[in-house]
């Protein structure tokens, strides 16, 4: 139990390297890989053989991305962690090592920023990532940015331009929960209390599928991977650009939990909304050629003990990108999940 002067103590009366010390040790690193850890002007990393790197970053900015009157400082601490692990899933890649950079407020208490480390560190080690440096700095605001590396096998890395026109289009676990959770915290009167502690769990704390995207990429069943930070309908367009085709998603293929379901009709909202459109999910988006489908739908949950789900398929980029209601309707799926600069973001 910290003790009333711990509790005081803030990053103004700390200060940077006074806060270094204190979690050092904490983060000392267990990777054989890192020869040099936290303690250096950099770090050092010695690669495996036979392996690419995959390099990621994230920035999450309060105010914009998250509030504290919402989320512990521990959570935030993993989901931003999270949020790169899922970068390095989409790739097929295993995460590695991170570094991360810090804007701090010189009221914020010492004990909330340990607690932010914590979370990035316990979630970080359970998909084998470690911590060796960052760079911390005063700001008005709490600002944080990992970068992180991670290693596929050579030639193996899942991209966003490999999809071919024929393709299924699949996705893993539900959809929709995560925005569902956010609605439901910003909306502390609205009903299903008894179930919005799954769907606020699933926003607070994601569960990035590294699992999945190692299996994909390493028994070669995917031509294209994207992880779902930004919303179903825009990682459709991101696919699609990168890999120049077009897409059908059918609407009743979109995976939608019990949970979200019971929320939604419970408070008079259209699930589907939540599902193409709301975002910070972290599953995957990916397509797969025809030949193996089979494989995939009977070894993917199997192996990974996460379902997934065909929503669709690649079609000629002249026919655009469609969405078939479920009275067999086509109209334009619209790109509208989550942009940093728009007015609505």
């Amino acid at each position: 139990m910290k003790n009333e002067k711990d509790i005081k103590k803030t990053m103004g009366n700390t200060g940077e390297f006074g806060f270094i010390d204190k979690i050092r040790e904490s983060l000392k690193s267990k990777n054989p890989s890192v020869t040099l850890g936290i303690g250096d002007d950099a770090a050092i990393f010695k690669p495996t053989p036979g392996h690419e790197l995959v390099f990621t970053t994230d920035m999450l900015v309060e105010g914009r991305h998250f509030d504290f009157k919402l989320i512990t400082p521990w959570q935030l601490g993993a989901k931003t962690m999270a949020v790169n692990i899922s970068d390095c899933a989409a790739m097929g890649a295993k995460p590695t090592v991170a570094v991360v950079s810090l804007g701090v407020p010189k009221n914020f208490p010492v004990a909330d920023l340990e607690a932010f480390y914590d979370g990035m560190k316990s979630w970080g080690e359970s998909f084998g990532a470690q911590i060796v440096g960052g760079d911390t700095v005063g700001s008005d605001q709490f600002v944080v940015n990992i970068a992180m590396i991670g290693e596929v096998e050579s030639g193996r890395a899942l991209k966003r331009s490999g999809a071919q026109v024929g393709d299924a289009l699949f996705v893993t676990g539900t959809l929709g929960d995560s925005a569902a959770g956010l609605h439901a915290l910003q909306n502390p009167s609205a009903k299903g209390k008894e179930i919005t502690s799954i769907l606020i769990k699933r926003h607070l704390t994601p569960v990035p599928r590294f699992n999945s995207g190692r299996h994909l990429a390493t028994n070669r069943l995917a031509t294209s991977a994207i992880d779902i930070s930004d919303g179903l309908s825009s990682e459709v367009h991101h696919l699609c650009g990168e890999s120049g085709v077009g897409a059908e998603v059918h609407e009743e293929g979109v995976p939608l939990s019990a949970s979200l379901l019971h929320y939604c009709e419970e408070n008079k909202l259209n699930p589907l909304d939540f599902a193409l459109h709301g975002g910070e999910d972290y599953e995957l988006l990916f397509t797969v050629p025809l030949n193996k489908i089979s494989e995939v739908v009977q070894k993917l949950a199997g192996e990974t003990g996460v379902a997934c789900k065909a929503i669709g398929r690649m079609v000629p980029k002249a026919k655009g990108i469609t969405l078939i209601s479920k009275k067999a309707q086509r109209v334009p799926l619209e790109s509208k999940g989550f942009d940093h600069f728009s007015k609505k973001g």
